[in-house]
């Protein structure tokens, strides 16, 4: 399978944007959406109920946050590393900065080997501006696979 991409017309933010405003770029388009219930019943085709797989996820995804909260980097096996990573407005002197100048941290994933050899080895599909309508995305189980 290949990543499907299309090409659009996009203000030129490079060096050379005096001489050429516009340039063309690819930009992903994404048609299926895999749901979790979807992965659910594929996990459980494998022989491990879905309702345990849920509930290990659940537990999962509440550890995840309390560790992230906690200032954390959370190792999550060979799925990659989740850690928050923050930003600020600016005082004058150490003593003038406060708290509330901390933005609302943002969550970074850091893909494991295995997933690192997946984008690394994506193959690309160029699909026509025309036919391609992003509005019309799947919010399904993705029976693409």
């Amino acid at each position: 399978m290949a990543v499907k991409f299309k090409l659009m017309k996009q203000k030129n933010l490079g060096k050379d944007k005096d001489v050429t405003p516009e340039k063309v770029y690819a930009r992903e388009v994404n048609s299926d959406k895999i749901s979790f219930e979807y992965l659910l019943e594929e996990i459980a085709a494998a022989g491990i109920p879905s309702n345990q797989v849920k509930g290990v996820m659940d537990r999962m995804n509440y550890l995840i946050r309390l560790h992230l909260s906690a200032g954390h980097i959370v190792q999550f096996g060979e799925l990659g590393n989740f850690r928050y990573t923050l930003g600020s407005t600016g005082a004058v002197t150490e003593e003038e900065f406060e708290t509330t100048q901390i933005k609302t941290p943002r969550l970074l994933f850091y893909p494991g080997k295995t997933l690192q050899k997946a984008r690394k080895n994506a193959e690309f599909q160029r699909l026509d501006t025309d036919t391609t309508d992003e509005s019309e995305e799947d919010e399904g189980g993705g029976d693409g696979f």
